[in-house]
Parts: C-alpha cells; structure tokens; sequence
C-alpha cells in the first residue's frame, strides 16, 4: 500500500486520469497540503505530484465558465492529464499553494480548432 502524501485533504472529487487515449482511468483526485494525488478505482493505480514538483497546471476551459479538467507539467517535464475532479474548485487550492504565473488557461479543442 503507498503512503498518503497529504497530511490535510483540503478538496477530494471524481476524476479520470488521462493516462494514454485508450488507457482512462477512473479514480478520485485529492488536493491537499502537500501536493496532488489521485487514486484509481482498480488495480490499485496511484499517482501523487507535491506542490514543490509542480511546475505548472493548465486548466482546460470551455465556453468561459465550463472547467474540464487540467493538465499538471511536473519539473522533470512528465505532463499528466485530469479530467473531472472538481476542476474549477481546485483553481483556489492551486493559487494557495502555486505561484500565479503557474496556473494557466488552456484553451478548449473547440478554440484550438477555429484557427
């Protein structure tokens, strides 16, 4: 069993982790104190990012107020994917514990598309 890497749980929701286009899996994502952790619902997948390993998060946003998901660059340039998880709440937990020009807006596959 993998140690929890969060001391306090601050937001918790449903998520899918984007791990290829055919590999989705459904979990739960934990923002905490000490970072980012998701927990798959079989076979036991976990994934946890600390704070100090982030080096960015860009959240997908459609029309203005649809928040999708995001997708986390850590410092050893690995990008995962989250979908869900209650991705507009956590824009707060990440402005605690990130600095602002960390956390960017990621344009919607409908914007991307209209070029």
């Amino acid at each position: 069993m993998v140690q929890a890497l969060n001391t306090k749980i601050i937001l918790s929701g449903n998520a899918n982790a984007m791990m290829s286009p055919v590999n989705i899996q459904q979990g739960k994502m934990f923002y905490g104190d000490r970072g980012l952790e998701f927990r798959a619902n079989t076979h036991g997948g976990y994934i946890q990012i600390p704070w100090k390993n982030v080096k960015s998060i860009s959240m997908e946003i459609i029309l203005k107020f649809y928040y999708r998901g995001f997708f986390v660059t850590t410092t050893d340039g690995k990008t995962f994917e989250f979908v869900g998880g209650k991705a507009k709440k956590a824009v707060s937990v990440f402005r605690e514990y990130l600095k602002p020009e960390q956390i960017m807006r990621r344009k919607g596959a409908m914007e991307r598309k209209r070029k």
